[in-house]
């Protein structure tokens, strides 16, 4: 049982951002979000925080953090190196990205690393322009021999429509044992000065189910 809580919050510190993906900002131009989801699990209620940045250092190099912690019980603090990978046709992007940093379950910090491979598309639809990510990852933390191989997936719209559907997958799986998901659908309402709201349902299926609240801002600059 304490086992299985503990690769429950693995899975949830773990949680992709959703906005990384395969495109490398523009030299000297920079990206940052911060969420909170409110969760209820079991009659409990909780508050996962999540702080995610980047910024275009060169052409082919953008630097950043990610930072997620839930209720100080499980968190991490990474940072990140993303660099293309121009094996496809210019319409296509394809990136990798080295993250490396601590996790904690309890307040015990123990190294983390994060090798993810990124594929990014754009689209035309009948509701506008759009785009799709897909993010695989492995991930080592600490001494544990099992890694966590993830499999992500976004697609959202990106056109002069006031309000933005996106919907974001996110999947986790460790060696002998189930295959643990989310799935969140959510709308950008655009802010002023660059900045978009985020208000999003979360539903997530570890060893239970639960149903989340995400609140988020993101702004480019």
């Amino acid at each position: 049982m304490f086992r299985s809580l503990i690769l429950i919050w693995l899975f949830i510190s773990g949680a992709a951002p959703g906005f990384a993906g395969a495109w490398l900002r523009d030299q000297g131009s920079g990206f940052a979000s911060a969420s909170v989801t409110f969760r209820r699990d079991n009659g409990d209620w909780s508050t996962e925080l999540g702080y995610y940045g980047d910024y275009g250092v060169s052409q082919s190099l953008t630097l950043g953090v990610d930072l997620n912690d839930n209720d100080r019980l499980a968190g991490h603090a990474l940072a990140f190196a993303r660099i293309p990978l121009d094996f496809l046709p210019p319409e296509h992007h394809l990136a990798t990205e080295l993250a490396v940093g601590g996790a904690h379950y309890r307040n015990e910090w123990k190294p983390m690393y994060k090798l993810t491979l990124s594929y990014g598309h754009g689209f035309d639809s009948a509701w506008g322009p759009g785009w799709l990510a897909i993010d695989g990852a492995y991930e080592k933390r600490g001494t544990s021999l099992e890694p966590i191989v993830k499999l992500d997936a976004t697609v959202g719209l990106n056109g002069d429509k006031r309000l933005r559907p996106l919907l974001q997958i996110e999947t986790a799986k460790i060696s002998g044992q189930r295959l643990f998901y989310s799935i969140t659908p959510s709308l950008q309402i655009p802010l002023p000065h660059g900045s978009q709201l985020q208000v999003g349902v979360q539903h997530r299926m570890t060893t239970q189910r639960s149903l989340g609240l995400k609140v988020g801002v993101w702004h480019r600059f």
